[in-house]
């Protein structure tokens, strides 16, 4: 190769020219079609010769398995009667899930646990406010209406309360807190209203009873009642309640625990089986999962009465109620609230059912 040659090789070769717009596009738009006539090919592809197996619909599948009578029956066996934890009823309703599961050839067992549970033994709730000259004694007591097909078995039912509550009696003013929440409770200090030492006074429909009486005691009240509002658990005024309808009686009282934590509370994050480490019941009692103020819930009923007798700023208006209901006012009272709660914390004995369903794939998992 002469120096000419070489030379030549090496040298910077000349700018091509820009290509026109137009010829940008063209070749844009070709491509495009490429991709979606490729596209479109490879879905008529799978159209004509569609996976082998495919996934069934599972969900479709275990609906079709069953009957809407089945589950009807068995739903009305197990809410016929109470069966509140570590009581006998619960061991005949553990018993009742254990017989049906092992009917159905499915290799059934019972486990015991030992946890802390929580029993009433005493609760009290009266309204007193000047001027009144009346001091009202709450019944707490839920009442039986006609039609009701569980009032055959009322006597059975256990006094309404909140699992856990610490034992204490309190007599302060009431304070609305609405929905019980930090920024309800934000809201009140922004407007000059003290909850420290009073009595929280605060309605479900927002977030769970525990968390209401923990953000209760965190702005320092003394005690917290929770009751359901009939704005809404009541329907609309006219629409009539259990069993005529879906809603909640006026006397109705929604239950709950107050414990924050899961599980046993003696066996924090760890199961509660037989020789395990447990820690003490007054350790158990006295975390920050517990809401180591008394509480109480109440009807509709009761806390309408108790928001007639309330004083101080009209509430705003989200945190009223139903139109043919009192105004919601914000307190701190009139209204003295008088509670006491004594309850037993102790342990016993609850029951899981496990049936075993084999996989066809990886059984051991």
């Amino acid at each position: 190769m002469s120096h000419l040659d070489a030379a030549s090789l090496l040298a910077p070769s000349p700018p091509l020219a820009k290509p026109h717009p137009r010829s940008r596009f063209l070749c844009l738009i070709s491509s495009m079609l490429a991709v979606l006539g490729a596209s479109l090919a490879g879905l008529l592809l799978f159209a004509l010769h569609p996976a082998p197996n495919p996934v069934p619909n599972y969900a479709s599948l275990f609906l079709s398995l069953g009957s809407n009578d089945t589950a009807a029956s068995h739903l009305r066996a197990l809410t016929l009667h109470p069966h509140v934890a570590g009581t006998k009823a619960n061991a005949l309703t553990a018993r009742y899930v254990f017989d049906a599961l092992s009917a159905l050839s499915f290799p059934t067992h019972i486990t015991p646990y030992s946890v802390l549970l929580s029993y009433p033994v005493h609760r009290s709730l009266s309204l007193s406010a000047p001027g009144r000259g009346v001091v009202t004694s709450f019944s707490l007591k839920q009442e039986t209406y006609p039609n009701d097909p569980y009032a055959a078995a009322a006597a059975e039912t256990i006094p309404t309360f909140y699992a856990y509550s610490a034992s204490g009696s309190v007599s302060a003013e009431a304070v609305y807190a609405n929905y019980g929440r930090e920024e309800d409770f934000s809201y009140l200090a922004s407007r000059g209203v003290d909850v420290a030492g009073k009595v929280a006074f605060a309605r479900y429909g927002r977030i769970h009873c525990e968390d209401i009486a923990h953000n209760a005691r965190a702005a320092g009240a003394a005690a917290a009642v929770v009751y359901t509002d009939p704005l809404q658990y009541g329907g609309a005024p006219g629409e009539g309640w259990f069993p005529d309808s879906r809603w909640l009686p006026p006397s109705g009282v929604q239950v709950g625990s107050l414990f924050r934590g899961v599980g046993d509370p003696t066996t924090p994050m760890w199961a509660s089986s037989e020789g395990c480490e447990r820690v003490s019941l007054e350790e158990a009692m006295n975390t920050d999962d517990m809401p180591l103020i008394p509480a109480l819930p109440v009807s509709a009923q009761d806390a309408m009465e108790i928001h007639r007798a309330m004083g101080g700023a009209v509430a705003p208006e989200d945190w009223q109620g139903r139109e043919d209901g009192p105004v919601y006012r914000l307190g701190p009272g009139p209204a003295v609230l008088n509670l006491t709660y004594l309850g037993n914390d102790s342990m016993a004995t609850i029951e899981n059912v496990f049936a075993i369903i084999e996989g066809a794939e990886e059984p051991d998992r």
